[in-house]
């Protein structure tokens, strides 16, 4: 029993307490889970905004979730919350940045239709045709468009695609109306489960003798 229970204390957190959690555990988790969505959030937002690479992307978003998985560890948090903390960061801050991206081509975009040079149909994970374009004066562009391509897309064809011209972000095929509020809704969610995960992982984090103590005791 006592293995059995200090695995659980490790992968949940041993939330020793009676009755609810102390007002000061749950402010505290409220920080942390305000502090570390902004920190996702704004390596979500500025890695588009600064027009920065994959790569720089990439590392801006990992070292902003590690910070936050780093304190709930620190904290002793659960195993298993800091886990998802770190994955919910992840995708959070992609969504954040998918966002923001069709913020810019809606408001700062141009359109312009383009030549369709190849047409590629990948059903592996997302199933999508991909067409592979060229501006009409000739000049390629490196993006795959996969908004407006399709099986009935041939090489030749003309297709509309909507493009930054400060260059800050990928260009995308043209779509129908509800792209960005249907990205808004998908990141709400994300954003509201990462709160809800640092929220708990916090709150479970320490051992109270009571909920009349106002300090941990281990």
């Amino acid at each position: 029993m006592r293995v059995r229970k200090r695995l659980v204390d490790r992968l949940l957190g041993p939330a020793a307490y009676e009755g609810s959690p102390p007002l000061w555990l749950v402010t505290e988790g409220l920080v942390v889970a305000g502090v570390g969505a902004g920190l996702i959030v704004s390596a979500g937002v500025l890695s588009v905004l600064a027009g920065m690479s994959p790569s720089k992307t990439a590392g801006a978003v990992a070292v902003a979730t590690a910070a936050v998985a780093l304190y709930l560890l620190i904290t002793r948090a659960g195993h298993v919350f800091v886990a998802g903390v770190a994955v919910l960061g992840a995708l959070l801050a992609s969504g954040v940045s998918g966002v923001v991206a069709e913020a810019v081509l809606t408001g700062a975009g141009r359109t312009q239709d383009v030549v369709v040079t190849t047409v590629a149909h990948e059903p592996a994970g997302n199933p999508a045709y991909y067409c592979s374009v060229r501006r009409q004066d000739g000049s390629p562009v490196e993006a795959r468009l996969w908004r407006g391509c399709g099986p009935s897309v041939n090489p030749g064809d003309l297709i509309g695609m909507v493009y930054d011209p400060a260059g800050r972000v990928a260009p995308r095929g043209v779509d129908g109306p509800g792209s960005l509020v249907r990205g808004l809704a998908m990141t709400a969610v994300l954003l509201l489960a990462f709160t809800v995960l640092c929220l708990l992982a916090v709150v479970r984090s320490y051992r109270v003798p009571s909920t009349r103590s106002g300090q941990p005791s281990g």
